[in-house]
């Protein structure tokens, strides 16, 4: 039978519109297109973004602290960085920084954006993705670190396919032997701190509670290693090396004068050499891992 004119136009029209149908079918479904492909910089903030900044051992702290800090680190590297146009513009572009030239403050920004995407290792794998394992810390949980694996295909997606707790990373960021710890009997200095001893903690809604010390743990420093010594408006006063991390999360060595730690302000904040050979710290029991160290809410290194 032949087809008549209107019929074959028909018949065209249904054949579109399914062959359409099809294909918005595959677009919508569990494998989505691929956009436009992001350089590897790019693609490393896209994970940041999604699941955390990676803790590391910062080259500004460890394994010996860099005289001036972060800040003298960030303007010696500055010419470095700008002179490689685009991991240059990537940071400047994720982190909204101005075009022309940066402030001291401004490199500082761009200077640890720098050194996350350098601490971050993306594998290369088949059908446009890129694979990564690397270390977070926890925003909740009975974990304080997480080992995240996953992958992010080429266009910045990111699928995370697994989620570990596991310890931190082997950083020498320990206490002075002379820091005095908080327990429900006294000050105890941390040397004589030991397994099963208790010391208060912060739980996670900030209640002060008793707990016993989990483990214990030290750390052999060369006779150069520089500590961080700071003072509070309160009078608190501290010793610890740069890497040590506030209860909030930051590194010591991070901080400033000026800055707000643990309900006070930060009035003095230097750089010093260590006497001493080793450095300290303890993991109390709980979820947080926090413990006062000279009357300093910090939290523990061996979690």
């Amino acid at each position: 039978m032949r087809m008549g004119l209107a019929a074959r136009e028909a018949l065209a029209v249904l054949t579109c519109c399914l062959t359409c149908c099809v294909a918005c079918g595959s677009a919508t479904g569990t494998h989505p297109p691929v956009g436009s492909p992001l350089t590897v910089d790019q693609l490393k903030f896209a994970v940041i973004d999604a699941v955390g900044p990676p803790v590391y051992c910062d080259p500004d702290f460890y394994p010996l602290a860099r005289a001036g800090g972060e800040q003298a680190s960030a303007i010696a590297k500055y010419p470095e960085i700008r002179a490689d146009s685009a991991i240059y513009a990537t940071i400047v572009g994720h982190e909204h920084l101005p075009s022309g030239d940066l402030t001291d403050a401004q490199k500082l920004v761009l200077y640890r954006a720098w050194k996350l995407l350098r601490a971050l290792t993306l594998t290369e794998g088949q059908g446009g993705e890129y694979s990564f394992t690397y270390r977070i810390q926890s925003a909740s949980g009975s974990a304080s670190y997480l080992m995240v694996s996953g992958t992010v295909r080429v266009d910045g997606v990111v699928m995370v396919t697994s989620r570990t707790p596991t310890t931190a990373p082997n950083c020498p960021i320990c206490l002075a032997a002379a820091t005095l710890i908080s327990t429900p009997n006294g000050d105890v200095r941390v040397t004589d701190v030991t397994p099963g001893m208790f010391v208060w903690t912060s739980n996670v809604d900030g209640t002060r509670v008793a707990v016993p010390v989990l483990k214990v743990g030290s750390t052999q420093v060369p006779a150069t290693h520089r500590m961080v010594h700071l003072v509070l408006a309160d009078g608190r006063e501290l010793l610890a090396s740069p890497g040590h991390r506030t209860a909030d999360g930051r590194p010591l060595g991070s901080l400033a004068a000026g800055d707000a730690l643990d309900g006070s302000t930060i009035t003095s904040w230097e750089l010093v050499p260590y006497a001493g050979d080793r450095t300290y710290d303890l993991l109390p029991a709980g979820p947080t891992g926090a413990y006062w160290a000279d009357g300093i809410l910090l939290v523990s290194t061996l979690a």
